[in-house]
């Protein structure tokens, strides 16, 4: 094995967690978070003998690998299904029953104005958010790191936009 190239079960037990969190904010329920991350390293390890380290970072070819699998999943499921799924399943924060009903009415909220967003702003949120640096967001998403830097920003001042145009 190459010195330079980590050996996969270290990739898979330095990444499982950040994955499957990554997966998990894309789909919105569990058991399907849980299913596309036994996708994502399946096809990993079995793209694995390609892995070529130099040409990139261990976080961002697992998370393109991520990506792909996450929209493999939303072409079967449909758009809107993802939505109505994401709402319906967020897991509330432990706080008083008035804090947590709050919390949630303001996730939700947030999680429509993030789903109404175009998909490579969605994407920048999601990854940016997942642990990745800007570098690694634009090659996932092919494109410098200042585009995905813009991408990010942008988003973020749609999302503000929106929430200030709602009064939240």
């Amino acid at each position: 094995m190459d010195a330079t190239r980590p050996e996969f079960e270290d990739l898979y037990r330095e990444y499982l967690g950040r994955i499957y969190a990554y997966v998990r904010a894309q789909v919105g329920t569990s058991a399907d978070a849980e299913d596309v991350t036994a996708q994502v390293f399946m096809n990993a390890y079995q793209a694995y003998p390609r892995f070529e380290p130099r040409n990139t970072t261990p976080a961002a070819w697992l998370f393109r690998i991520a990506r792909n699998a996450t929209l493999d999943h939303f072409r079967a499921q449909g758009r809107r299904e993802r939505l109505r799924r994401t709402i319906e399943h967020q897991p509330m924060a432990e706080a008083d029953p008035a804090g947590q009903a709050e919390e949630r009415i303001q996730y939700q909220a947030l999680l429509v104005r993030v789903a109404e967003l175009p998909e490579r702003q969605r994407d920048a949120i999601s990854l940016r958010h997942s642990g990745l640096s800007f570098d690694e967001v634009g090659r996932l998403m092919s494109c410098s790191e200042d585009a995905a830097k813009m991408l990010y920003h942008r988003a973020l001042k749609a999302l503000k936009e929106a929430a200030q145009r709602e009064g939240v």
